[in-house]
């Protein structure tokens, strides 16, 4: 395991009581769930985790889903969670590795140094054997330094110009494949099927095995059978931005640096006919 983006649930039950430890759920639902995991959160959360909305600690200047917050609306949250930069913060989801990637992503845009997520999630927490609680969580406010890395956000604009412009920067999309060949309908109702014009196809999941990632070996090599040059800029793009962080720390892992998330993603460019697409 690589003990500088995972913990496991044995590590993290040995160090539940850390004064520097501060636990996160993240899960989200897929587009095609109606889960309110929240509520779920409540009844059943790992002891002290608090719970990080990914649809709510979001920007709220656009209609399209758990785009990433603005500083300062991301800061207010985590100050009222107790979470400063310093934190060792322990972030998991239900075990599908779904959403959390997502919120370590979130966290390291907006300067967190050290973050970890929980190899298996609640999942294999629970199959673990290890106790669970439920009811709310709070913790003294804190105050989170923010240190924003904006570069890292690519906007539609970037990338319509990279299409025209730079031969070097590649766009990587992580959804299924059969959706990425408009194979079949997007899950969000009213979106284009197809893709973005010269992007490859990576699938989040051919990055996992049993809800944990796979190793730096395989993960490079699947980058490299679908003809992703890894010495150039890279930009993940998926559905609606939350499986892209899938690819990103992914990339992360390999030593890829130089990568951006298209945060508007299919759910932003399957909705504008203006612009241009490949089936």
């Amino acid at each position: 395991m690589n003990n500088n983006y995972f913990v496991t649930p044995q590590w993290l039950c040995e160090h539940l009581n850390d004064e520097n430890i501060v636990i996160i759920d993240a899960s989200a639902p897929m587009p095609t769930q109606s889960i309110d995991y929240q509520q779920k959160w409540l009844e059943n959360h790992i002891p002290g985790a608090q719970f990080f909305d990914l649809d709510k600690i979001a920007s709220h200047q656009t209609n399209l889903p758990h785009m990433l917050p603005e500083p300062e609306t991301f800061q207010q949250a985590v100050n009222a969670m107790g979470i400063s930069e310093h934190h060792q913060v322990v972030i998991y989801d239900q075990g599908n590795m779904f959403s959390a990637p997502r919120a370590w992503w979130t966290f390291k845009i907006f300067g967190a140094q050290n973050i970890r997520i929980l190899t298996g999630g609640l999942q294999g927490w629970q199959q673990a054997g290890y106790p669970t609680e439920a009811g709310e969580v709070s913790r003294q406010p804190q105050v989170f330094t923010i240190d924003f890395a904006p570069e890292r956000i690519v906007s539609r604009q970037q990338i319509l110009a990279s299409l025209h412009a730079d031969a070097a920067v590649q766009v990587i999309d992580a959804r299924a494949e059969d959706r990425f060949q408009a194979k079949v309908p997007e899950p969000r109702p009213g979106l284009r099927m197809g893709h973005i014009p010269g992007s490859k196809n990576v699938p989040w999941t051919a990055l996992l095995e049993n809800g944990s990632y796979k190793s730096p070996e395989n993960i490079e090599q699947i980058f490299r059978q679908q003809e992703v040059d890894l010495n150039q800029p890279i930009i993940a793009s998926c559905g609606s931005g939350m499986t892209a962080a899938v690819l990103v720390l992914g990339l992360d892992m390999i030593g890829c640096k130089k990568t951006g998330l298209y945060d508007g993603s299919w759910a932003e460019w399957g909705a504008d006919d203006s612009l241009p697409l490949e089936k």
